[in-house]
């Protein structure tokens, strides 16, 4: 486990993947004051406010579209690490976390609930991109023997983001949550990443540059020879020359695989957005219920780093 291999990870878990956990339960503490902000918008503009089902209504479109924009972003995978690489995938979708913060930032100062939801949506872009590009791109750099523990880190950084959001939400700091706070691990990664070398597999086998691919090797591997893993890559570059790859409609319709697709599928559904209101129906009271949410945080990171 060299220095390179741990700095890297520890940036994108950091830069890519603790934001996706961040965004993912931001909006739930601060439902009543993002309600607040719309329908005062609301009556500036037109006289009068909003009835309780458009309200509802718009809130819950604030939280959704940050899905739909994940699903946008995963679509748009295969295309950017073609394209630009895999590092150059990360570092340039920290330039819409960026646009994202700005416009959730003056939303409130501009009185424009449109740039929120604007905002949340770029952010789906964002966690869709990065929830397969940081796995992607450590996994390809790590040696075999290391891809386990090195893969876990996005895991455990996605439940640490979950985890700080339900921190600042506690009465005693915070209290009501930043949306554009996510400007500060995208800038650093924006920064840095571009000192650590692309994925020495993308360089071999999709660039075909040896020497790029060697330069890179040595560098995250702390070692002068690399010709073994090297000839693996070749070999593995002559397998996949003879596989012919499936899209993401092909594989839904794949009947051979459906069981298989299902699994992934029901394994990532959950509850995130609305759990402040879950434990409110299930009588807990308001006062209580911030320190419940930040137990349930605590125990995905338990969880995360016994797996």
């Amino acid at each position: 486990l060299t220095l390179p291999l741990l700095s890297v990870t520890f940036l994108v878990s950091f830069g890519s993947s603790m934001l996706y956990g961040y965004n993912l339960a931001v909006v739930n503490s601060p439902a009543v004051d993002i309600k607040a902000f719309y329908n005062d918008t609301w009556s500036r503009r037109y006289g009068h406010g909003l009835s309780p089902s458009l309200l509802t209504l718009l809130y819950s479109l604030t939280v959704s579209i940050f899905a739909l924009g994940g699903l946008v972003g995963s679509l748009l995978v295969g295309v950017l690490v073609e394209r630009y690489g895999r590092n150059g995938a990360l570092s340039r979708s920290a330039l819409l976390i960026l646009l994202a913060a700005g416009l959730m930032g003056f939303s409130r100062e501009l009185g424009s609930p449109e740039m929120l939801i604007i905002g949340r949506a770029i952010t789906g872009i964002h966690s869709g991109i990065c929830l397969s590009v940081v796995p992607l791109y450590v996994g390809e750099i790590a040696p075999k023997n290391l891809r386990g523990f090195l893969g876990l880190m996005p895991s455990i950084f996605i439940c640490l983001g979950v985890f700080f959001t339900q921190l600042l939400a506690l009465p005693e700091l915070l209290g009501k949550l930043f949306l554009s706070v996510v400007a500060v691990p995208a800038s650093l990664q924006l920064l840095l990443l571009h000192c650590f070398p692309e994925s020495p597999r993308y360089l071999l086998i999709e660039r075909n540059d040896v020497c790029g691919a060697t330069k890179a090797l040595r560098w995250f591997l702390g070692t002068p020879d690399v010709q073994d893993v090297i000839k693996e890559m070749k070999e593995e570059q002559r397998s996949l020359s003879s596989v012919e790859m499936v899209s993401v409609w092909q594989l839904l319709r794949d009947r051979s695989v459906r069981w298989q697709t299902l699994s992934v599928v029901v394994v990532n559904a959950g509850i995130w957005f609305y759990t402040n209101t879950i434990f409110e129906n299930a009588g807990i009271p308001m006062s209580q219920i911030p320190y419940t949410t930040l137990g349930t945080g605590s125990v995905e990171i338990v969880a995360g780093l016994v797996g």
